[in-house]
């Protein structure tokens, strides 16, 4: 019984991949995936484009777009849990291994304000998290940030500032706590 249900969730997730694929007309590159349980949309606008490496799992919903130029890249055996988003305008990539708990934002952007308030224009610096990240729940990740290989951030955390390898962070805005 337990291979069958292997099976059926690889077929499911073979399903959702190919569907992604075709909606997102090319600009989807997959290696293969392993598990996709759960919601799973993929939306590229413009001439970006969404990596993803081999044995991505998610437990869904799990979001990811690309707008303008963006190129989200995402390595090898990646965990994403309940609901958890990324949105990328010029650059974002997740090395290997890595986990991420309930309701992740990532962004690379923020909208421009101008004299009128909040435009439709994007300002974007890249994100970059190196291999062996854990992520614990309800975690943002800000533009510009570089989250280096073997990090650990807390739950609730909001990254805004880079983090050294190894170390282990956690409030708002996310600092060292070791």
């Amino acid at each position: 019984m337990k291979i069958l249900h292997k099976f059926y969730i690889g077929l499911v997730s073979a399903w959702k991949m190919f569907c992604a694929k075709v909606c997102a007309h090319g600009k989807l590159q997959v290696k293969w995936v392993n598990s996709i349980r759960g919601a799973f949309k993929t939306e590229v606008i413009g001439n970006g484009s969404i990596t993803i490496g081999r044995f991505l799992m998610s437990r869904g919903p799990l979001y990811l777009k690309s707008v303008n130029d963006g190129k989200l890249t995402i390595g090898d055996d990646v965990f994403f849990y309940h609901n958890c988003s990324i949105t990328c305008a010029e650059k974002v990539t997740i090395g290997n291994h890595c986990m991420f708990a309930n309701n992740i934002v990532i962004i690379d952007h923020d909208h421009v304000i101008g004299g009128n308030g909040v435009t439709g224009e994007l300002t974007a610096r890249p994100v970059i998290i190196e291999d062996h990240v854990w992520c614990g729940a309800n975690v943002t990740i800000t533009k510009g940030v570089h989250i280096g290989s073997g990090a650990v951030i807390g739950a609730n955390a909001v990254v805004v500032n880079d983090i050294e390898a190894h170390a282990i962070v956690a409030g708002v805005p996310a600092k060292r706590i070791k």
